[in-house]
């Protein structure tokens, strides 16, 4: 289920950029009056009547630009129909525009964003990366009525927004973009009227748009010109699913829409502890490297298949191995896979690496298997077994099957990767290279962080002073 998120969360961002890439053609119209004068760009209401559903649509969206105050508690909500091997899920996020003339307040997925007469702020809030590392972004003021190019200029600001379920919030699209929703109107899409239904007790218009194989429904609020939902193209649960089964559902909320005048300002979240004020957002630095790399584990009780002690350091008769690649074996697919990639790569080293590299895989207990991969184990792989009997390397370091070590002559774990896959061969080989010509991978490993450490920190301080010089900060004191 983890893994069908993640690729919603990628996929989200398409589907939105086919929603602003636009629809028209065939226009269905219902019938009765409308007194309104889209080109006065005023905020009155916009009746559908007598209007072809492209036309109704549009003067929808020119009263959203020309609207002075808007605000809403929208989220985007995300439902996975149960299967036959996962329950039924919802996951939803916030996506909610607050506007009052030259005030903004985004909240769109972790990213943050204020913009008034006094600049432009932005942070996010993301304990993975705490807070992006408590980042603050701060830039001149916009102007009365920003536009949306100029609220969004930021790579990261806009790879943040982009990224979440269902894309940048649209409501940006509709408030302060030139000409808005402007590829939504091709003449190779449809636009129909669809259902009525009542939405926080209101009754509703669905203006169906079809785009392709896409459709999408917008569902305004005949009364007040708002828009409280949109519902974006439903997403099957795998590539082969029977089109008659249920879909992923993607729909954007905007709860407690409205243009009425504001009274107070909203409550913003609050800015990280310990803000580090950048004029861009700064890339993050790579991870540290994992705790593990360095550690010895000649304690660790292993044995050959004969049950005699296994050591990283061959005897003085025999060749001395300079690495030892340790796969994790269970029954796992990871693992299988793994199993089958890492004995191909052994089997094509180069003649002398081959001398100073030995490949094993790990077990401590072979009678979980089940007997199709012991059967498996006896005629496809011919990479020996070494036995950890009471799962220590695997308990003490938290180890997933599947996982591959690269242990040096003196028992060290100098190396750690969660797979092996065909992708990653070329780099392994050069990092086994490395090792049997004296490299030490972690020492090497620690200096570059070190470096990227401080190159980071630099540019941090170069960022603050910036900004103290254009005085979007009070001091240069940290």
């Amino acid at each position: 289920m983890k893994r069908i998120l993640l690729c919603l969360s990628l996929l989200g961002g398409s589907l939105f950029a086919g929603l602003i890439a636009g629809c028209d053609s065939a226009d269905d119209g219902v019938s009765a009056t409308s007194t309104d004068d889209a080109a006065t760009r005023s905020v009155r209401t916009v009746a559908y009547q007598e209007m072809k559903p492209r036309d109704y649509l549009r003067a929808i969206f020119s009263r959203y630009h020309a609207a002075g105050s808007y605000r809403d508690e929208g989220l985007v909500r995300l439902t996975v129909p149960q299967t036959a091997d996962a329950q039924s899920e919802t996951k939803v996020a916030p996506l909610s525009v607050w506007t009052n003339h030259d005030t903004v307040y985004l909240q769109a997925y972790d990213t943050r964003l204020w913009s008034d007469s006094e600049g432009v702020t932005a942070w996010i809030v993301d304990p993975s990366t705490r807070n992006f590392d408590s980042q603050v972004l701060r830039a001149p003021p916009i102007g009365r009525r920003p536009e949306l190019k100029q609220l969004l200029t930021d790579p990261i600001l806009v790879e943040q927004v982009a990224a979440g379920l269902a894309g940048p919030p649209p409501q940006l699209e509709w408030l302060f973009a030139e000409e808005p929703m402007k590829q939504l109107f091709l003449e190779e899409h449809q636009f129909a009227f669809g259902q009525q239904q009542t939405i926080e007790q209101t009754q509703c218009q669905e203006i169906q748009v079809q785009a392709g194989d896409q459709q999408y429904g917008f569902w305004v609020d005949i009364h007040s010109g708002l828009i409280r939902q949109v519902d974006l193209p439903s997403i099957p649960v795998s590539a082969t699913a029977d089109p008659a089964a249920p879909s992923i559902r993607l729909t954007l909320e905007l709860r407690a829409a409205t243009f009425d005048v504001p009274t107070t300002t909203p409550k913003a979240d609050s800015l990280p502890e310990n803000p580090k004020f950048v004029g861009h957002f700064v890339p993050l630095p790579p991870s540290p490297p994992p705790a593990i790399l360095g550690t010895p584990i000649d304690r660790v009780d292993l044995t050959t298949s004969g049950r005699k002690p296994f050591q990283f350091s061959a005897s003085r008769s025999e060749t001395n191995p300079t690495v030892t690649a340790v796969l994790c074996f269970a029954d796992d697919v990871n693992a299988l896979n793994s199993a089958v990639v890492l004995q191909q790569w052994s089997q094509q080293l180069p003649a002398a690496l081959a001398d100073q590299t030995r490949v094993v895989l790990l077990l401590h207990d072979a009678v979980a298997l089940r007997e199709e991969v012991k059967q498996w184990l006896r005629e496809s792989i011919m990479l020996p077994l070494i036995w950890d009997p009471k799962n220590e390397l695997a308990s003490k370091f938290a180890i997933a099957p599947g996982t591959l070590l690269l242990v040096d002559s003196s028992a060290r774990i100098v190396w750690i990767q969660p797979g092996v896959t065909p992708q990653s061969l070329p780099s392994l080989g050069a990092i086994v290279s490395d090792i049997s010509g004296g490299v030490d991978i972690p020492q090497r490993m620690k200096e570059q962080q070190e470096r990227d450490q401080a190159a980071y920190r630099s540019v941090l301080r170069d960022e603050y002073s910036d900004l103290v010089k254009q005085g979007l900060v009070r001091t240069s004191t940290k």
